[in-house]
C-alpha cells in the first residue's frame, strides 16, 4: 500500500497527459481515458483512508526517510498540484468558452465595458485593439459572438487581470487563468481541511474534491471559474458557521460578483442570524454587492445583462433530467417544444423548493446547514434545462462535508454528457444521459431512503 499511491501519481500524470490530447469528438476515447483516470481516483482515496485510520505514512520507509516524512496533507497537495500541472500550457479541447473569457479581458483593459458591446458588432466595425481578434471571434462560436457577456463583475476582473499579464499572447493569458484557478483551489484544500475539522470529519474527505478527475479537467483543464466561485463561496460558508459574521458576508459576496450561483444560499443562513446580526450581515453583502457592480452600472447593462442571463432559463437545453421528461411530453401534448413556458416555471419550483430546506430543516446547525446547501444545489441543477458538467462543483464539494455520496457519483458519470460532441451535428444521445440520471437519482434514494435496522424480537 505504501508504495501504491506514488505509482498512481506517476500513472494519473500520464494519464492526464493522454486526455488532454484527444479531441472531443473521440468521445469513446476520452470516456475510457476518463473512467481509468477515475479509478485512479478512488486508489488514491482508499490508500489515504487506510493510511490514516492505521497511522501509516504514504511513502516507503526508506522514501519517507529521504523526504523526512512529509505528512499526508503535504502528499495530497503536491498530488493535486502536480496533476493540475499537466494542463498548464493547454489549450482546453473540451470547452470554447475560454475565448470569450479573453476577449471581455481585453475589452474591459481597454476600456470599454464588456456588458454594452457585441462581438459581432465591434468584429464588424474593425476591433484592432483586441489581439487574436478574429481569432477569438471566429472560435468562441456564434451563440457568443452574438450576445452580450453573462459573466459578472469579479470574474471580469480576473479575465482582465490575465489579459494584462498575458499581453497579446493568447496561450499567456491562457495560462495565466490557469494559475488563478490553481490558487483558488489550494485555498479550498485548506479551507476545506479547516471545515472539516471544525465539524469533526476526517481530512483525507478533501481528496472526494481535490484529486477527483471532474474537477482537475473541467476547471484546470477546460478553464471554468466554477472553482473560483466555490473558493469564495466555501470561505463565507466557513466563516459563517465560525461565527466571523464579518468575513462570512464579504467573501459570499465576492463569489455572487464572480457567478451568481451563491444567491442560492441566503435563505439558508436566515436560522442561524438572529434579527440584528441578520440586518448586519445582509448590509455588508448588500454593500460588496453595490460596490462590484457601481463600475459597470447603466441601464442598458441592466438589460443586457438581465437579456442573457435569461437565455438559460428559455432557449438552451443539455444534459437535463427532469425538463427533458416534461419536455417529451409537451411535444405529445402541444405538438411543440415548450421550452420557454416551463423555463419559467422549473425556477420557480426551485425557489419554493429551496424555501422550504429554509424554513423547514435546522440550518443554525452545521451538518443541517452544510447538506441543505447540498440539497439545495441539487434541486436547481434537477430542474434546469442546461447542466453543463462544470455545473457541479458547488454541490460536489459541499457533498464531501455530508454523509451523501450521489455528487462523487454523478461527477464520474456526468461526462457522459460531451457525448453530444461526438457527431458534426452536436445531437445528444439521451440512452447516455438516461444511464447518466438513472444510476445517480438511485445512489440519491438510496443515500435519502430510511435505514431501518433489523429487529430479530419484532413480529408483524
Amino acid at each position: 500500500m505504501q508504495n501504491g499511491f506514488g505509482i498512481l501519481l506517476i500513472l494519473s500524470f500520464f494519464g492526464y497527459a493522454v486526455f488532454s490530447s484527444l479531441p472531443r469528438k473521440q468521445f469513446l476515447d476520452s470516456l475510457l481515458c476518463y473512467t481509468v483516470l477515475f479509478a485512479f481516483f478512488y486508489g488514491f482515496y482508499w490508500i489515504s483512508k487506510r493510511a490514516e485510520a492505521e497511522n501509516l505514512s504514504l511513502f516507503p520507509a526508506y522514501i519517507g526517510k529521504w523526504l523526512k516524512q512529509p505528512s499526508p496533507i503535504m502528499v495530497w497537495l503536491f498530488a493535486g498540484i502536480a496533476l493540475r500541472l499537466v494542463f498548464l500550457w493547454d489549450t482546453p479541447s473540451l470547452s470554447q468558452d475560454f475565448f470569450r473569457f479573453v476577449w471581455d479581458g481585453h475589452l474591459l483593459l481597454n476600456g470599454f465595458n464588456p456588458y454594452l458591446y457585441l462581438p459581432d458588432d465591434l468584429i464588424a466595425s474593425g476591433a484592432d485593439f483586441i489581439p487574436n481578434a478574429s481569432l477569438l471571434h471566429a472560435s468562441m462560436g456564434e451563440l457568443s459572438s452574438g450576445h452580450y457577456t453573462n459573466y459578472p463583475p469579479l470574474n471580469q476582473l480576473f479575465f482582465t487581470a490575465a489579459a494584462y499579464l498575458g499581453g497579446e499572447s493568447l496561450i499567456m493569458t491562457i495560462v495565466w487563468m490557469r494559475v488563478f484557478i490553481i490558487l483558488a483551489e489550494v485555498v479550498i484544500f485548506f479551507y476545506g481541511l479547516k471545515l472539516l475539522r471544525l465539524i469533526g470529519q476526517p481530512d483525507y474527505l478533501i481528496l472526494l474534491y481535490f484529486l477527483n478527475p471532474f474537477v482537475i479537467i473541467e476547471l484546470t483543464g477546460n478553464l471554468h471559474w466554477e472553482g473560483m466561485m466555490a473558493c469564495l463561496m466555501l470561505m463565507g460558508v466557513y466563516y459563517f458557521i465560525s461565527y466571523q459574521r464579518i468575513k462570512s458576508p464579504i467573501f459570499l459576496g465576492f463569489g455572487i460578483l464572480l457567478k451568481l450561483l451563491p444567491v442560492i444560499i441566503l435563505p439558508l443562513l436566515l436560522k442561524g442570524l438572529r434579527w440584528k446580526k441578520a440586518v448586519v450581515y445582509f448590509s455588508i453583502l448588500g454593500v460588496v454587492m453595490v460596490l462590484g457592480i457601481v463600475p459597470f452600472i447603466s441601464i442598458e447593462f441592466l438589460q443586457n445583462y438581465g437579456s442573457s442571463v435569461g437565455l438559460w432559463f428559455g432557449t438552451f437545453e443539455f444534459n437535463a433530467s427532469i425538463y427533458y421528461v416534461i419536455r417529451a411530453i409537451g411535444f405529445e401534448v402541444t405538438g411543440y417544444n415548450i421550452i420557454e413556458t416551463v423555463g419559467k416555471v422549473l425556477p420557480l419550483i426551485t425557489l419554493i423548493s429551496i424555501l422550504l430546506l429554509a424554513a423547514l430543516r435546522e440550518n443554525q446547525f452545521p451538518e443541517f446547514l452544510l447538506s441543505s446547501i447540498l440539497f439545495s444545489f441539487t434541486i436547481y441543477l434537477l430542474l434546469s434545462t442546461t447542466v453543463h458538467p462544470w455545473y457541479l462543483t458547488i454541490p460536489l464539494l459541499f457533498s464531501i462535508f455530508t454523509k451523501h455520496r450521489y455528487m462523487v457519483v454523478w461527477s464520474g458519470l456526468v461526462f457522459l454528457s460531451y457525448s453530444a460532441y461526438s457527431n458534426p451535428a452536436f445531437q445528444e444521445n439521451l440512452w447516455w444521459i438516461a444511464i447518466e440520471y438513472s444510476i445517480v437519482i438511485a445512489v440519491l434514494i438510496y443515500e435519502l431512503w430510511p435505514k431501518r435496522k433489523f429487529n430479530p424480537l419484532k413480529t408483524s
